[in-house]
């Protein structure tokens, strides 16, 4: 009797004593949390596109920040470079119009 009821004070006490960790939406969705649990850079600036998009806001991502002030030479050559390699990520993942039917841009 006595180590059933020891048992279930301290079992009470550990889930007493235990902080409630909750995390709300906008901490679980924060740049700083998706870093901290080990996300890439790309998907920390898709989930702030989506939160603007879905408020109706505008979104630049951490690229386009840092070239912001380079010079027109370097945005142009920048630019040819996107346009040439298919590699290098344009910017445009999810900012895009789908269409239904085919075109001639989708070649």
């Amino acid at each position: 009797m006595n180590t059933k009821f020891l048992s279930s004070l301290l079992l009470c006490t550990i889930l007493l004593s235990a902080p409630a960790v909750a995390l709300t939406v906008e901490e679980a969705s924060s740049p700083e949390f998706l870093r901290n649990s080990g996300y890439s850079n790309s998907m920390v600036d898709m989930t702030e596109y989506s939160k603007a998009s879905a408020n109706g806001e505008s979104y630049i991502n951490h690229e386009e920040v840092d070239h912001m002030y380079d010079s027109k030479f370097k945005t142009w050559v920048r630019k040819f470079f996107k346009y040439i390699d298919p590699a290098v990520d344009d910017g445009k993942f999810l900012d895009h119009d789908i269409k239904l039917s085919p075109s001639v841009n989708d070649l």
